[in-house]
This record gives C-alpha cells, sequence and structure tokens, in this order.
C-alpha cells in the first residue's frame, strides 16, 4: 500500500503541468457550460424589500346598511384600504416589466379548505392622489405610485425593472364595500398577515409574505386624504 502511495505522488509531482492544464481545460469547459445555460435560460427574479414609514391598513364601516332577506338581519358596510410602500428589485439576470399587483388577506370568518384560513385577493386600484409622508420640519414627501402614473405629466417608468435595479414606490389595494366577516383577521399585535403577488409581462408570478399595522381612517386619511374612498369616487366620475 506504501509503494502504490508513493508511485502515485511521484507520477503527479512528474506530471503536476500536464495536471495543471487538465484542471485549466476543464475549468474553461464548465464556466462555458454554465455561461451558454444561463444565456439560454435567462430569467428575471424579483426580490422584496418593504418599508414600514407607510405600510399598514384601515378597516372602517361606510355608514351603509345591507338586509339579507333570508336571514332577516341588516347588517353593516364595511370597507378596508391597504397601502404597502417596498422596494422591488431584479436580481435576475433577464429585464422584466411588471403586468399587475395583487394583495392577498387573510379573512375574518371561520377556517375553511382544510383548515386553512380563506384569502381574498385584491388588485392594486389607483390611490386617485399620490401619498405623501410627513417630514419633520412638517413638509410633505410625495411618494411615487408603483405601476401607475401619478398624473398626466408622469414621465417614469413605473413597471419596468432591469437587471440590477430596483423600483421604489407606493400600492394601493381597496375592498369592494363588504358585510360580514370579510374583514381582514387582526392578529393580536394589532397587525394583520398579508400576501403581495406580483405577475410580469412574461407570466412568472412572485409572493412575497408581510405584515401590515391597522391604523385609524382618520390617520390613515392623513397620508391619503382618498383612502378608502377610491372605488366610490372613480364610479362618481364614470
Amino acid at each position: 500500500m506504501d509503494n502504490i502511495f508513493k508511485n502515485i505522488i511521484d507520477w503527479t509531482n512528474l506530471n503536476s503541468g500536464f495536471l495543471s492544464l487538465i484542471i485549466f481545460l476543464v475549468t474553461i469547459f464548465v464556466g462555458w457550460v454554465s455561461g451558454a445555460f444561463n444565456a439560454l435560460f435567462k430569467k428575471p427574479k424579483l426580490k422584496i424589500r418593504f418599508i414600514g414609514k407607510m405600510s399598514f391598513y384601515s378597516f372602517y364601516y361606510t355608514g351603509d346598511k345591507h338586509f339579507h332577506k333570508e336571514l332577516n338581519e341588516t347588517f353593516d358596510y364595511h370597507k378596508t384600504g391597504f397601502v404597502v410602500y417596498m422596494s422591488i428589485a431584479n436580481i435576475g439576470n433577464a429585464n422584466t416589466t411588471i403586468d399587475k399587483i395583487f394583495l392577498g388577506y387573510y379573512t375574518n370568518g371561520p377556517k375553511k379548505y382544510f383548515f386553512k384560513d380563506k384569502i381574498v385577493w385584491l388588485p392594486q386600484w389607483h390611490s386617485i392622489e399620490p401619498f405623501r409622508i410627513r417630514l419633520k420640519d412638517d413638509s410633505l414627501l410625495q411618494v411615487a405610485s408603483l405601476r401607475m402614473k401619478d398624473s398626466a405629466f408622469d414621465k417614469d417608468d413605473k413597471d419596468k425593472i432591469e437587471v440590477g435595479s430596483s423600483l421604489v414606490g407606493a400600492a394601493y389595494f381597496e375592498q369592494p364595500e363588504a358585510w360580514g366577516n370579510l374583514n381582514p383577521k387582526q392578529l393580536e399585535d394589532n397587525f394583520t398577515k398579508v400576501i403581495i403577488k406580483i405577475r410580469d409581462i412574461y407570466g412568472y408570478e412572485y409572493k412575497f409574505k408581510t405584515k401590515l399595522k391597522s391604523f385609524t381612517i382618520e390617520k390613515a386619511r392623513k397620508f391619503n386624504p382618498h383612502f378608502g374612498n377610491a372605488q366610490r369616487i372613480t364610479e362618481t366620475t364614470d
């Protein structure tokens, strides 16, 4: 056995240059193959950073009533609005464009579907006006809307994400007027769990979970006076 190891060591020392050449060629070949595969399978990959400074939801009663004939009972209508301030980065190897953004929340009703909470998906709404954050000097910082133009003069790309770049802005979601237990399930710490789903122009979907804190409707409207009323304003102007 000792002789075998000695012969291997001697052969390796005598042929070290040849072995180095083989390793070099193998390294080049592996690099070429991996590069070829990367070129063939270019794909965007999105990563989200949630910004808590202006990510929240607000549940409130609208003042309208719903009479349920079968139950012979009247229910109060309610609505919930959500805003998520986030940075969306493309860490893949292909450029992409956001097609749609959705928010999913867990309802306050009993568990269904094999003891899983029911999820309601809301599409992104236009917020009517941009959201604003009040700074220490009492000035207002306007936050760009993701994917949607803030005005007719807005020339920024709100949906294109090149490789190695990111978009920063707010996405607004508004639940249509509802009754019963279609409001978000609130956790003990005054937060609720939500899922952000982004669909790009290639049909790829990306899902990210986060928690949003609860604000009163009065506090929510300090960031945007139309919070919770976008549907009503849109229907009025149609």
